[in-house]
């Protein structure tokens, strides 16, 4: 649940505007919207970004016009604010962006209430270390050598790049208490999930459905060499440090498949829980394990053909 909104709330409304239906979705949803609320800010999706969320004015619902990959970005832009968020979609699958306008209209005086059903989800915080930082298993994080770091939504992904021989990848779980290295694996790569990016990449990958409320992260390897190593689901509490010990030249750090950064022998990347979850409302008329059996087709039964 969320708190109880004002009678008029105040939006911040975000439409994927490279979508022609986007705009007039949002031609439509301004006059709706203008009888209810009051939208104080409409930052341009081109060019709006993490960095200028501080500087959004006071809001108390934030509204996302476009789909799953629209949400997901903006969720790393908007986490800081601590608002709860609402996806309209205008996408093909829909699983993030729960509500068409009409679930929206439909269900507004839920959503103003606080009695609209929400789910908090977990992300994480992504650094990537030069060569010349310490040892991030044992020490300090060593932020003067840290060259960037980004929140994530769905995941952080190191994959093999060109020429796609094996990388080398050595991995530290809760380093905090280890200190020392759980294994090291050569493969294509890991994929770091969140629970809800665990219906994404990770499932491709063959890693668990997570559901969204646990406080949990999965690790899942990409191809490894070893048959023997399974993807295992940790406690998002836990530190996840991965050194690379050998990489190629495309070697890269994908988060949500939006962002990256080239890694090179030697680095490592440090995931932890980001300090603040997303507030996602979700649409009353379908729960998280309907949205799975509808949308992607979870425990189907083979077609007779």
């Amino acid at each position: 649940m969320i708190l109880l909104m004002p009678d008029r709330p105040r939006l911040i409304i975000i439409g994927n505007t490279q979508k022609p239906q986007v705009l007039d979705a949002l031609d439509e949803a301004k006059q709706w919207f203008a009888q209810r609320a009051d939208v104080v800010a409409a930052p341009n999706f081109s060019t709006f970004n993490h960095v200028q969320a501080g500087e959004l004015p006071d809001a108390d619902l934030i509204i996302v016009f476009g789909g799953d990959g629209t949400m997901i970005s903006q969720a790393r832009n908007v986490i800081d604010l601590d608002l709860p968020v609402v996806g309209v979609n205008y996408g093909s699958l829909g699983f993030l962006t729960e509500f068409s306008f009409d679930d929206l209209c439909c269900h507004w005086d839920l959503i103003v209430s606080g009695k609209c059903p929400s789910s908090s989800r977990v992300m994480v915080d992504v650094m990537v270390f030069d060569d010349d930082a310490a040892d991030c298993r044992v020490d300090q994080l060593d932020m003067e050598h840290c060259k960037f770091q980004s929140p994530g939504f769905n995941d952080a992904v190191i994959t093999a790049g060109p020429p796609f021989r094996m990388i080398q990848l050595e991995l530290c779980i809760d380093p905090s208490k280890a200190q020392q290295s759980a294994t090291t694996f050569f493969g294509d790569g890991v994929i770091v999930a969140t629970p809800g990016g665990s219906t994404a990449y990770n499932l491709s990958a063959h890693g668990p459905i997570i559901a969204p409320g646990l406080n949990a992260l999965c690790i899942t390897p990409i191809c490894p060499q070893s048959i023997s190593f399974r993807p295992v689901v940790v406690s998002a509490d836990s530190g996840i440090a991965l050194r690379v010990e050998r990489a190629n030249e495309g070697t890269t750090m994908f988060i949500d498949g939006q962002r990256s950064v080239p890694l090179m022998t030697g680095e490592q990347v440090y995931i932890r829980k980001y300090s603040k979850h997303l507030m996602l409302l979700q649409n009353p008329d379908m729960s998280y394990w309907d949205m799975l059996s509808r949308k992607m087709h979870w425990a189907a039964r083979p077609k007779n053909f």
